[in-house]
């Protein structure tokens, strides 16, 4: 059962969960004036589907973690606390270069967003509540930790797999190529899964609307993706996270 890891998977388990259900303040405040189908309770709603996420992002960790056993992709300071003999000490460099980068990008997303996609494209069709700085301050967690265990841990994992087993190649020989390849392919899933909150905010998807999604979301995430393949999962989730805040707490509560 050591391949498995089980202890650093409930270790994930755990956290995963706390994202999920700090997320649902945010969720709560994006939901609210929309109309909900049977006048089924938004909150009944929202428990639902954190609950199943909880159950499948499971599955998700179980595999990834598994599968990193053989990308030589890591989480080596989660892996260290359930495990001592593997523990390292994190490093204070590459915490400030997470959290300086996850700065100088969210502000090119406000500037992009501001002075090139927004004239381009007009005011928004379909204004949505605006979460508070707490609710931000709390989806910010879920952005660390359960977008990158969704996305890092085991998408870019899988991908990374994948490429390997199809060309098969062992651990120690996996070209730099394929970690490319899935630190681009993650941050395009991640755009894309953006496009559902685009239609709300827009009404419609044009070229120029899926772009700025694609952009706007998946720009950072291939600096998360490097972090991941050279450092470790904690710094891509501490990157993530300093995004999220800054974008959802500070620059949200100075643009408002």
């Amino acid at each position: 059962m050591g391949n498995w890891r089980i202890k650093l998977v409930l270790l994930f388990t755990i956290l995963n969960t706390i994202g999920i259900f700090a997320i649902i303040p945010y969720q709560m405040a994006l939901m609210g004036n929309q109309p909900v189908p049977g006048n089924i309770p938004t909150s009944l709603i929202v428990t639902i589907n954190s609950t199943v996420q909880v159950l499948y992002m499971f599955v998700l960790i179980l595999v990834g973690l598994r599968l990193q056993n053989r990308t030589g992709l890591t989480t080596p300071l989660l892996n260290g606390m359930v495990y001592p003999k593997t523990r390292v000490h994190i490093s204070k460099k590459w915490v400030l270069n997470s959290v300086v980068i996850a700065l100088i990008g969210s502000v090119i997303i406000i500037l992009l967003d501001l002075f090139v996609f927004s004239p381009m494209i007009g005011a928004p069709m379909n204004q949505l509540p605006s979460p508070n700085w707490w609710q931000g301050l709390l989806a910010s967690i879920y952005g660390g930790i359960s977008e990158e265990i969704m996305l890092r841990l085991f998408g870019m994992t899988f991908i990374v797999w994948l490429l390997a087993r199809i060309t098969r190649k062992e651990k120690e020989g996996i070209p730099d190529s394929f970690y490319y390849v899935a630190i681009f392919l993650t941050a395009i899933i991640f755009g894309l899964g953006h496009l559902p909150a685009t239609i709300q905010i827009f009404g419609e998807l044009s070229t120029i609307i899926v772009i700025r999604a694609l952009v706007l979301n998946g720009l950072l995430g291939l600096w998360f993706g490097y972090l991941y393949w050279k450092k470790g999962l904690e710094y891509a989730m501490i990157a993530h996270m300093s995004v999220d805040i800054f974008l959802h707490v500070i620059f949200a509560s100075i643009i408002n």
